[in-house]
């Protein structure tokens, strides 16, 4: 091992995935890179995965093993960036897996470019299909590197709809300064973000710490496809309208004010899909999706702004309007139509198959 490489740290947050975990610290612990720190932060989890864990620490000193209990992925990420020493660091989920020259590739231009993050390119993998995942149409450009005040100016709209690029926090590579500055000074890992809209809160709130971003057409990451939960009820969907409060103080406190308008249409969206998965799956009736519904628009901080804006400014949109009319009839309504349209597409039937067949065959 050359002793002037840089210790970068791999985190792996756990939880019972006893079914895909060993490819995944197989292709951690064979990377082409060797100075490596691997934090697996084991959360509670109840099948196999330990002894899978087990077996590999015991060959891999390079591994560090974090016990802890059950408390989410936010959690344990959290306790995985305590523990790490590392210069830079990396997420890697437990579900997925890396190309074996991953961490070369991204520490290579992290340390030729001299940046706080290296984003990276993904390979999407669905079932037995691989599919790149890179977009060259996305406003982040491949191989420039974008510096402060530029960056933040023009990039920190992307989190609030404004353009796009990557918000996943894996497949990236991060100046662990950068992270431990931001957890100094703001809340970067939150509990009440949990499996919906994590990487999506984390990366909003490290951005303003980062000074310099460069990003490569490389793929150095492959994700593994939801699979059925993609297409199932998700219990956990409502702790996005609470990313949107926090979103809406970001734009506040930084005056970005032409971020308002796709933050309350993604925020409507949001709350008519999650009343669309509740009819789907049966989880309510009628009266229960009205009630969602008043709930909703009565406790969220951001819904009188909302409101405030679209009376302001108009909207073509059906679904805004019914909401800042408080018509919760016609919502339902909406909602309904929108979920049967969807159900009933010949497309959502055949996605719904294939993800099936892909989950029971994919590896």
């Amino acid at each position: 091992m050359n002793n002037n490489q840089p210790l970068v740290s791999i985190l792996i947050p756990l939880y019972n995935q006893e079914r895909y975990f060993e490819k995944c610290i197989r292709s951690v612990c064979n990377q082409t890179y060797k100075n490596l720190e691997i934090i697996v932060v084991n959360d509670g989890s109840t099948d196999k995965s330990p002894e899978i864990l087990a077996k590999w620490a015991s060959r891999d000193t390079r591994i560090k093993v974090v016990n802890k209990k059950n408390e989410g992925l936010v959690a344990a990420r959290r306790d995985g960036f305590r523990h790490a020493t590392g210069e830079f660091v990396t997420p890697v989920d437990s579900d997925d897996y890396i190309p074996k020259n991953s961490i070369e590739i991204l520490i290579g231009h992290m340390i030729s470019k001299n940046v706080d993050v290296v984003l990276g390119s993904r390979t999407q993998i669905i079932g037995l299909i691989k599919r790149n995942n890179s977009d060259n149409s996305e406003s982040f450009p491949f191989h420039t590197v974008i510096t402060n005040p530029e960056l933040f100016d023009k990039y920190y709209l992307n989190f609030f709809g404004k353009g796009f690029f990557s918000i996943m926090l894996h497949g990236n590579l991060y100046r662990k300064s950068a992270i431990d500055n931001a957890m100094r000074h703001t809340k970067l890992c939150c509990k009440e973000i949990s499996f919906v809209g994590e990487d999506h809160y984390t990366f909003m709130k490290l951005f303003p710490y980062v000074r310099s971003m460069y990003r490569t057409d490389e793929s150095v990451y492959f994700y593994r496809y939801g699979g059925l939960s993609s297409d199932h009820f998700s219990p956990s969907y409502p702790s996005l309208f609470f990313l949107s409060d926090e979103r809406l103080k970001l734009l506040d406190y930084y005056k970005l004010e032409e971020g308002y308008e796709s933050l309350f249409e993604e925020y409507a969206n949001c709350v008519y899909y999650h009343a669309q998965q509740l009819l789907e799956y049966k989880k309510t009736d009628k009266s229960g999706v009205i009630s969602f519904f008043k709930k909703e628009l009565q406790i969220r901080q951001l819904f009188p702004r909302m409101k405030e804006f679209f009376l302001k400014n108009g909207t073509k949109n059906i679904g805004i309007h019914l909401m800042i009319n408080s018509d919760y009839e016609q919502m339902y309504d909406y909602a309904n139509s929108l979920m049967l349209k969807r159900c009933n597409s010949l497309k959502h039937r055949c996605k719904v198959l294939f993800l099936r067949i892909s989950y029971f065959i994919g590896f």
